[in-house]
């Protein structure tokens, strides 16, 4: 019987420290002993920003706080080597830390001298350093503990497109590296450990995979390989039924669909990277969320369709607490099917993410939910491309309210149910709050609406509760004013 191929992808809290490099490396060794392995890094907890912080600072020729962020760069990975690493492999092992380091000084020294901008590829080039630093670590430990670690270059294996920053996979290349470096390394039973974020152009330049890269990493190369499953290690038990700080009662979710976790990935949920579940579903192998500091945890399985029993139409509720709703009005001669178009084509050029889109009846009423800091770059936006139309009033005044969180209620089952939004409406209005604004696409796979921001964990408690102790009263939600004007109630 053939052995199964896991892809095990290891985030930066599971390895944020040596503590934490000695529990990845064990969970390694004990998974290799029945199955072959593959392994995806992160880098430590906080190096990414770091590194970010680093960048800016030198774009703006701040030499101080340059230096300062080099130098703790520096001390985190010594630190690390000098907790992790026997004595003899210390020299070898700072050697590289120290390479990676003059490579990120010397880009923000010459950034500091040229007091510009830095491009998107340039900035590839260095963000990824930490994930590199932090893979070759692990696969030099694997060796130091008697395991067949082996370092390989993401660069020389997953090839991507040209869109620097938030970079695509060319799969068919990317097949073809893979069964060219790993699949040889994995017959003689090595196991490859390979930084996350980022891949190479088929020019030779670094490109990232966007933040949060490494689960997109993973699947990617899980696809490429012909995995069996990919585990995503992180610090929770798996995809939890609400933010544990907020309802204290939350569950670990045995199994979701990737449909789910897309929703709840984009709604705010600690889950994985929204474009980590589509080389998963075309490859057709599942991805599973398990926590490295209780290896023993079942944890949550991802897959096509779930075979769980249903108790409840809703699996989980998750939250994005920092919203804007932005409202255009347009006079009530006036068709405003071009206008709402010209604005929609502009946020897919700048690829903005609206959370949800409502439109009134007669259309004249459009509003906008969008994370708070996407905001003022799409008022911005709506200046830009609406000044004549506001000038002359064919748009009202743009309305503007910054203090909404958006509440999305997710699960496959809500489908044909009946009675859902009146339980749900029903427990928002037990807790005295008026809904803003509300959308469910035709999926039925969620329903999200806006609240007041300081409302926003009661609702979420109060609705939490309601579908996880299922409880079968259903009595009339209310209703707010800005979503009685939006759809034209009386």
């Amino acid at each position: 019987m053939s052995r199964r191929l896991i892809v095990m992808k290891f985030g930066g809290t599971s390895v944020g420290n040596a503590a934490c490099f000695r529990q990845c490396a064990e969970i390694v060794s004990k998974a290799a002993q029945q199955d072959r392995v593959m392994v995806v890094v992160s880098a430590m907890a906080g190096v990414t920003d770091l590194i970010f912080k680093t960048i800016e600072a030198a774009r703006h020729a701040d030499t101080a706080v340059t230096e300062m962020h080099l130098q703790e760069f520096r001390q985190v990975h010594r630190e690390l080597i000098s907790n992790l690493f026997d004595p003899g492999r210390h020299p070898a092992a700072l050697e590289f830390v120290e390479q990676i380091s003059e490579q990120l000084q010397r880009a923000c020294h010459a950034l500091s001298a040229l007091r510009s901008d830095i491009s998107a590829q340039t900035t590839d080039s260095l963000v990824g350093l930490g994930e590199r630093i932090s893979s070759w670590v692990l696969a030099h430990y694997l060796q130091q503990s008697g395991v067949a670690g082996e370092y390989v270059r993401a660069e020389d294996i997953l090839i991507t497109n040209n869109n620097f920053g938030n970079a695509a996979p060319d799969m068919e290349a990317t097949r073809a590296a893979c069964q060219a470096t790993l699949l040889p390394l994995l017959q003689r039973d090595a196991i490859p450990v390979i930084a996350g974020y980022s891949g190479c152009t088929a020019d030779g330049r670094t490109a990232t995979l966007g933040r949060g890269g490494s689960d997109y990493s993973a699947t990617i190369l899980g696809a490429a390989s012909g995995a069996d499953e990919v585990w995503i290690w992180t610090d929770v038990d798996g995809v939890l039924s609400a933010d544990p700080r907020i309802c204290p009662d939350a569950t670990v979710l045995p199994e979701i669909t990737f449909a789910e976790a897309i929703e709840l990935a984009y709604y705010g949920a600690k889950v994985i990277h929204p474009k980590a579940a589509f080389p998963a579903m075309n490859a057709g192998f599942s991805v599973w969320i398990k926590n490295s500091f209780r290896p023993d945890a079942p944890g949550t399985r991802i897959t096509r369709s779930t075979s769980s029993p249903i108790n409840s139409p809703v699996k989980s509720v998750t939250c994005v607490k920092s919203a804007t709703l932005i409202t255009l009005v347009t006079r009530r001669d006036v068709h405003p099917v071009e206008l709402w178009g010209r604005l929609f084509l502009r946020m897919g050029q700048e690829q903005t993410e609206v959370l949800f889109a409502t439109q009134s009846s007669p259309e004249h009423a459009l509003g906008l939910v969008l994370r708070k800091e996407d905001s003022p770059a799409v008022l911005k936006m709506i200046q830009n491309i609406f000044r004549l139309e506001l000038a002359q009033g064919v748009l009202a005044p743009v309305e503007v309210d910054n203090d909404v969180a958006v509440v999305a209620v997710l699960g496959e089952s809500m489908k044909g149910k009946c009675g859902v939004l009146g339980r749900l409406f029903a427990a928002v209005a037990h807790q005295r709050v008026s809904v803003i604004a509300v959308a469910q696409g035709a999926s039925e796979l969620s329903i999200c609406f806006a609240v007041p921001a300081a409302s926003a964990a009661d609702v979420v408690s109060a609705v939490h509760g309601e579908f996880c102790h299922r409880r079968e009263e259903a009595v009339p939600g209310c209703m707010g004013p800005t979503l009685a004007a939006m759809s034209g109630a009386q």
